[in-house]
C-alpha cells in the first residue's frame, strides 16, 4: 500500500464521472450486529488512483439515537461512508449501547480485506479474489455497553506502520506522546530553548529518540510534507531534553488551563500566538510565555549547530553555525556570512 495524506477535501462526483476508471483493490461493507439485534452498516474502500489522496462518496455519520454505530475520523468528521487512496490501518470507531455482544459482518467487494481487535490481538481476513475466496465472513467479541470505543478495531492494520505522523509543507510539525517514542527515515526532533529578550526560540537538536511527555519540534530536511513512521515500546531516557521550552500535550489541553501570557503553536515555519479558545489537540506541542511587555503576534524559530556543515566547509570551523528559518527558506549563518543549504553566500 502506498503512503497517504489523509489531509482530505470530498471530491465531486461529477469530476470522478470524467475521470479514468478506478481500481477498486479493497472495499468492505460492514455491518454491525449487537446482542438487541440493532444493526447498522458501514462501507469503506480504497482506490489507488485517486489523485488528490482524498475521499469520494464520503458520508457523514448520524449518530443521534445511536444504538451501534462503527465510523471512522478524518479531519474531525465522522464517516459512516469514505473511500481513500489507502487505507492502511484505517481506525474504526465503534459505539455501542446495552448489549455486551458484538458482530462484525465482513463482505469483501472486492479484493482481501482484514480486520483486526488490537484488545484481542484478532484478525478477520475475508478474501473475494478467486474462486476459493471467502467472500462474507464474521467476527464476533465483547464489548464494554454504552461505551464509545477508540484504538482497538482497525480495517488492514500493518504494525510497520501504525504509528506515523505527518510534516507540513515547511517538513515541520509539533509533537508529543505518552510514550517513549523513535522516529524512522531521517526525521530528527528538536527541543526549544526561549528567549524572552529577542523573543526568539533556539531549536536544539534531540535526535531520533523522545521520551515519554515531551513536547517538540520535528523537521523533515527535505523541507516537504511527508509521512514518517515512528516505534514505542523504545528506551529514550538518553534524549537530552533539558532546558526544554515546549510543553507536549499528550491529551487535548484546555486553553484556559495553561498558565501563560501567550501561548504559541507552530503555523508554517514559525510559531503564531493562539488567539482562540479551542483545546490543545492531543499529540502536539505548544510554547507557553510569560511576557513583561506586549508579546509579539509569531516567533522565530532558530536551528542552531555546533557542527561545521559539509556546504560550507570552507569556513573557518570554530565559528558556531546558526541555521534559521526566513520567508519559507532555511540559512545558514556563519560568522558574518549567511548561506543557503547548497552552500552559496547570500547577499
Amino acid at each position: 500500500m502506498k503512503k497517504v495524506f489523509l489531509s482530505s477535501i470530498v471530491l465531486m462526483f461529477a469530476a470522478l464521472a470524467s475521470a479514468a476508471t478506478y481500481t477498486w483493490e479493497n472495499v468492505v461493507t460492514l455491518k454491525l450486529t449487537d446482542g438487541n439485534n440493532d444493526t447498522y452498516t458501514s462501507r469503506f474502500g480504497e482506490a489507488p488512483e485517486l489523485t488528490d489522496e482524498a475521499s469520494w462518496g464520503a458520508a457523514v455519520a448520524n449518530l443521534e439515537g445511536a444504538t451501534v454505530r462503527a465510523y471512522t475520523v478524518l479531519n474531525g468528521v465522522n464517516y459512516e461512508k469514505l473511500y481513500l487512496q489507502d487505507m492502511e490501518n484505517t481506525a474504526l470507531v465503534v459505539k455501542t449501547y446495552e448489549s455486551t455482544s458484538l458482530s462484525f459482518e465482513l463482505k469483501a467487494n472486492y479484493g482481501t480485506i482484514t480486520l483486526y481487535d488490537k484488545l484481542t490481538g484478532d484478525t478477520k481476513t475475508v478474501d473475494k479474489a478467486g474462486v476459493a475466496g471467502l467472500e462474507t465472513d464474521t467476527y464476533n467479541c465483547t464489548v464494554e455497553t454504552n461505551a464509545t470505543i477508540e484504538g482497538r478495531f482497525f480495517l488492514f492494520y500493518n504494525a510497520a506502520h501504525f504509528y506515523k505522523v505527518t510534516t507540513n509543507a515547511y517538513g515541520f510539525c509539533s509533537f508529543a506522546s505518552s510514550e517513549d517514542v523513535e522516529f524512522l527515515g531521517g526525521l530528527k526532533a528538536y527541543k526549544g530553548d526561549f528567549n524572552p529578550a529577542t523573543f526568539e526560540l533556539d531549536l536544539v537538536e534531540v535526535g531520533t529518540k523522545v521520551p515519554a511527555n515531551t513536547g517538540v519540534i520535528l523537521w523533515n530536511s527535505a523541507e516537504t510534507a511527508e509521512t514518517f513512521y515512528y516505534n514505542v515500546g523504545v528506551d529514550a531516557s538518553a534524549a537530552d531534553v533539558t532546558g526544554n521550552d515546549f510543553v507536549g500535550a499528550v491529551a487535548a489541553k484546555p486553553v484556559a488551563d495553561i498558565s501563560a501570557d501567550a501561548i504559541y503553536c507552530l503555523h508554517g515555519n514559525e510559531l503564531m500566538k493562539y488567539v482562540g479558545t479551542e483545546d490543545i489537540p492531543a499529540g502536539k506541542a505548544y510554547l507557553p510565555v510569560s511576557a513583561s511587555s506586549s508579546a509579539p503576534q509569531r516567533i522565530r524559530m532558530v536551528f542552531h549547530e555546533t557542527e561545521q556543515t559539509e556546504a560550507v566547509s570552507n569556513v573557518e570551523a570554530t565559528v558556531k553555525a546558526v541555521k534559521f528559518v526566513e520567508n519559507g527558506q532555511i540559512y545558514i549563518r556563519r560568522g558574518n556570512e549567511v548561506f543557503n543549504l547548497q552552500g552559496q553566500i547570500v547577499k
